[in-house]
């Protein structure tokens, strides 16, 4: 990795394979590059990582870390990976899965009475 931000987008790459393997989802992330980008899937950011991931304790380590699918998708959306996302969230609505984020409107505290 090249820097501080290389390592944070490769680990919620290696994150999100971990969402992957306990969903059971049936396609990986280099199939979901491919699936959003076509032929220059290559091109997107951390997209030739995918394959080391694995093998990085570097990345590996990112798994020791708090993380949820908000940080990932944080993440993800940040390096430029918004249509990626969009497509993840495509998909696996097909399959049943929901893993959009939740917009929760909470209602301002009323205000303290004098009584």
């Amino acid at each position: 990795m090249s820097d501080k931000h290389d390592l944070r987008l490769a680990r919620a790459l290696d994150q999100l394979t971990v969402y992957f393997e306990a969903l059971l989802l049936p396609f990986s992330l280099i199939d979901l590059y491919i699936l959003t980008y076509g032929d220059l899937w290559h091109e997107m950011p951390g997209a030739l990582w995918l394959p080391h991931l694995e093998g990085d304790l570097a990345v590996r380590m990112g798994r020791d870390e708090f993380y949820t699918l908000h940080t990932i998708m944080s993440t993800l959306h940040d390096a430029g990976l918004g249509l990626l996302l969009d497509q993840l969230e495509e998909e696996t609505a097909k399959l049943g899965i929901r893993v959009g984020m939740m917009r929760i409107h909470v209602p301002k505290r009323p205000p303290d009475y004098d009584l």
